[in-house]
């Protein structure tokens, strides 16, 4: 027995190590940069601003407030590993959150009585679900506080110990300073509140329980915490100012996961492993999981960025009602572990071959790295248009030097609107432009998506005020002659 428990933890870790390895890649993510901008700001000056310090956008509204707050710890915390460990520290921080979920996912597995075989497969499609969700944001700290409330809910259910589900307000109270996701958070919670408020009333003919009563207690006191944030009541009317922005369409991460289903196979994978193990949730004991994995899965479909918090929820329960409908076939576990233990190191080998795991430093071909070393050698200054997905990259490494007209934290109209005029040099974009009096622009040749080319490049080469001060692979600088300036 104690041998066939040590080969399931040292396949178990071997399965971690892997995916430890894979999310280990280079810093991609646009908007880490203004993230970690935002914490130095945070410790620097000891308090969080009530407006922006970059000088980017309006923070006078429920947007820029909550921009500005809502994820201020996770900031903090993630600029201070960045000055301890650089960007490596970054990586393995990131690769540890997402590794630290699985593991609790397998945990959950186990705790809901899940053979090892189903728990080590759910566990490895789940990784390869998340495994597109990699960026550098207090996001990823969501995932965690995601995945430890369930596990403390789970643990409870199953072990009765009321401490856990005490814990869970606590764990609440540091999720909605850190990341705006707690509000998902708290439905998934509510939602699994009802459902066993319900249940419980059935079980026991009426609502007085000590049982009902407690439930009742976590899910109110959860929900009470979500305003003892900087942002308060402010955090609810920027999720219904976020619904009704026209702009959110335009942000992949908020694009529908049908839409980018070419970037989430093994989501979809895992969304007709759900489907196949719904009927193992028909059950007295067990419904009140399936509604909530059916709830939070729809809501994963209508934007990508709720994938990983749905995978992560689910998947402990999905094995579960898999091994319930499946009880039947008894596979030899040593055969299962041995396989898996083989194919993990199959995998992390093949990592290793193609430098795909344990990387280090940042992916500079996502950011203007040359052309923010000609600005700084040459000391230039001043207001710089750039495009949104270089704003936080200035933002860090030109403090000081140069105001930049955007960055990843816009959905406001009332600068996307502009900005967008001013890429593609229409007759309103031009006016926009001249009323900004530039000093600096840095835009690449295209989209990003769509490889068009911006009209405003082909506009400022047939300018004599303007001219290309530096150029490499990724786009131009351009420079504007001032009068008496050679």
């Amino acid at each position: 027995m104690n041998e066939r428990k040590n080969l399931e933890w040292l396949t178990l870790a071997a399965l971690l190590v892997t995916f430890f390895g894979y999310f280990a890649v280079r810093v991609w993510d646009i908007d880490f940069w203004w993230h970690i901008a935002a914490g130095k700001n945070i410790l620097d000056s000891g308090a969080i601003p009530s407006v922006d310090p970059f000088g980017v956008y309006d923070a006078n509204n429920v947007w820029g407030q909550t921009i500005l707050k809502s994820q201020w710890l996770g900031q903090v915390m993630l600029y201070s590993v960045y000055s301890w460990f650089d960007l490596n520290g970054i990586i393995y921080l990131r690769a540890g959150l997402l590794t630290l979920c699985l593991a609790i996912v397998y945990l959950r597995c186990r705790l809901a009585g899940t053979a090892s075989v189903y728990g080590l497969a759910i566990t490895a499609l789940a990784g390869m679900a998340i495994l597109q969700h990699t960026g550098e944001r207090p996001q990823l700290f969501s995932f965690v506080y995601f995945s430890i409330i369930f596990l403390l809910l789970d643990s409870y259910l199953r072990s009765g110990k009321r401490w856990l589900i005490y814990s869970i307000p606590i764990v609440m109270l540091l999720w909605s300073n850190t990341h705006g996701g707690s509000v998902l958070g708290e439905v998934a919670l509510g939602l699994f509140g009802v459902c066993y408020v319900i249940e419980s009333r059935f079980k026991n003919g009426h609502f007085n329980t000590p049982e009902i009563k407690l439930m009742s207690l976590i899910v109110s006191l959860s929900a009470v915490v979500l305003v003892l944030a900087p942002n308060g009541f402010t955090t609810f009317e920027h999720i219904i100012a976020l619904e009704s922005n026209p702009i959110k369409g335009r942000t992949s991460e908020y694009t529908s996961s049908i839409e980018l289903w070419q970037s989430a196979m093994f989501y979809w994978a895992f969304i007709i492993t759900t489907l196949l193990s719904l009927p193992g949730f028909i059950n007295k004991t067990y419904w009140k999981q399936g509604v909530l994995v059916l709830a939070i899965g729809i809501v994963s479909v209508t934007a990508y960025r709720y994938i990983p918090l749905f995978v992560l929820m689910a998947a402990p329960y999905v094995a579960a009602s898999l091994g319930r409908m499946l009880n039947i076939f008894k596979l030899p576990m040593i055969t299962v572990n041995l396989s898996v233990l083989l194919i993990a190191l199959v995998f992390l080998g093949y990592g290793f071959q193609q430098k795909r795991v344990f990387q280090h430093g940042m992916l500079e071909s996502k950011f203007p790295v040359g052309a923010v070393e000609f600005i700084k050698a040459n000391n230039l200054q001043g207001k710089i248009f750039n495009t949104m997905n270089w704003g936080g990259y200035l933002i860090w490494n030109l403090s000081g030097e140069t105001t930049v007209f955007a960055d990843g934290r816009m959905l406001d109209p009332k600068r996307i609107v502009p900005y967008t005029h001013i890429l593609w040099a229409t007759p309103e974009g031009q006016r926009f432009f001249n009323q900004e009096d530039f000093d600096m622009v840095l835009v690449p040749y295209g989209n990003v998506f769509t490889r068009e080319r911006y009209p405003l490049l082909g506009k400022l080469q047939n300018l004599p005020e303007w001219q290309v001060a530096y150029q490499d692979t990724l786009g131009l600088l351009f420079v504007r002659r001032r009068s008496g300036t050679p």
